[in-house]
């Protein structure tokens, strides 16, 4: 909120309750004028004070010896609650200097206590009450702007308290990704101390076998074929190994499908890409789960179908996001419906409360995806 607002609103509420004192009181309502000089002094104090609090409380001051001048016998109850809430919002609002504010409110007050008493007759009463209302007015001011100080000091320590909790979650954000970092190394390394080393060995088993072979025989054949597959198993590991290593490998993400298809043109398979709506922004389980679920889709056209013409579009919706692999008919042998590449799509689609669909069409095959944007 702005805080030009708060002194002008509480010029505008002693504004109606001046008035109000004005016509309800008689004595004021028959010569309205003191009082009226009196309330123009503490509602353009009090609009003043939104830009110089410390003068503001000076004009608004200035009510009680216009009051007495003329003809009042002291402030009007609008004067006095300005003598409170000037001093106090200079207390909230100025971080220095600010006791000049309940200083001339006080010295004001006193003037105007004098100029009272010596209309009255300097006797041993008037002398008494007279110090009495200058002790009275100024603890009302010096009292209100020592509240207006400590609301101040409250509401910088709540603004220190919010500064330092977010730097603590700052903190705890970087030592968090720290760990994680640590943690992908560690994964990183027991992957490739105990999957990637094992299938190594295995494949040098298989070539051993085989060299014992005569060379065309369906065995040789088969045992070359699986030799073939532990190397590119190897070489996939390898490269997940490196992206576990590497934290500031690009994230994946649907913004980057176009970079996808073109890694999988690149590898021989005619791909069309067509994106309706902004896909920059989404969920990031969602964003990632789509974005594997595209990777993995492509490159079991390509393992299972070869170099055909496949289909890819990509839609964002208000309530969900779709994305849909066609792929003409091929050469392949394997079933691409069946395997854990597929099981691992349904993962991922289900870990979003997502639906899937894939299975051989008639000239072709077909995996459809959707992922929810607004859960029920």
């Amino acid at each position: 909120m702005n805080a030009k607002l708060v002194p002008g609103g509480l010029a505008a509420a002693l504004a109606v309750i001046g008035a109000a004192e004005i016509l309800l009181d008689e004595q004021f309502s028959a010569a309205p004028a003191a009082p009226a000089a009196a309330l123009a002094a503490v509602v353009g104090g009090m609009a003043l004070g939104a830009w110089r609090p410390v003068a503001g409380s000076a004009v608004v001051g200035l009510a009680f010896p216009i009051a007495v001048l003329g003809g009042l016998h002291g402030p009007t109850g609008a004067a006095v609650l300005g003598f409170v809430a000037a001093p106090g919002w200079a207390g909230f609002r100025v971080a220095r200097w600010s006791w000049r504010a309940p200083l001339a409110l006080h010295l004001l007050a006193s003037a105007g206590t004098w100029v009272a008493g010596r209309a009255a007759g300097s006797t041993v009463s008037g002398l008494g009450a007279q110090a009495w209302e200058n002790l009275f007015f100024g603890l009302l001011a010096w009292g209100a702007w020592g509240g207006g100080l400590v609301a101040r000091r409250l509401r910088d320590r709540a603004e220190l308290l919010a500064r330092l909790n977010a730097a603590l979650d700052a903190e705890r954000e970087a030592r968090a990704h720290a760990a994680v970092a640590e943690e992908r190394q560690r994964i990183a390394r027991d992957m490739h101390d105990a999957v990637a080393h094992s299938i190594s060995v295995m494949v040098l088993q298989l070539g051993a076998v085989r060299s014992t072979l005569p060379a065309g025989t369906p065995q040789a054949e088969m045992l070359a074929g699986a030799e073939r597959l532990g190397r590119e198993s190897v070489r996939e590991m390898r490269a997940l190994v490196g992206l576990l290593r590497d934290p500031a490998a690009p994230e994946p993400t649907l913004a980057r499908a176009e970079e996808l298809v073109g890694e999988v043109r690149a590898a021989g398979l005619p791909v069309t890409l067509t994106v309706e709506g902004d896909l920059a922004g989404l969920p990031r389980t969602l964003d990632i789960s789509a974005y594997r679920v595209l990777q993995e889709a492509l490159t079991n056209v390509l393992r299972h179908a070869g170099p055909v013409p496949t289909t890819v579009l990509l839609r964002r919706e208000p309530e969900r996001v779709s994305l849909l692999v066609d792929n003409e008919a091929g050469h392949g042998t394997a079933d691409a419906s069946s395997g854990f590449g597929l099981l691992g799509m349904r993962e991922r689609v289900a870990a979003s409360s997502g639906t899937l669909r894939a299975g051989a069409r008639a000239g072709g095959f077909t995996v459809e995806a959707e992922f929810p944007l607004v859960l029920a």
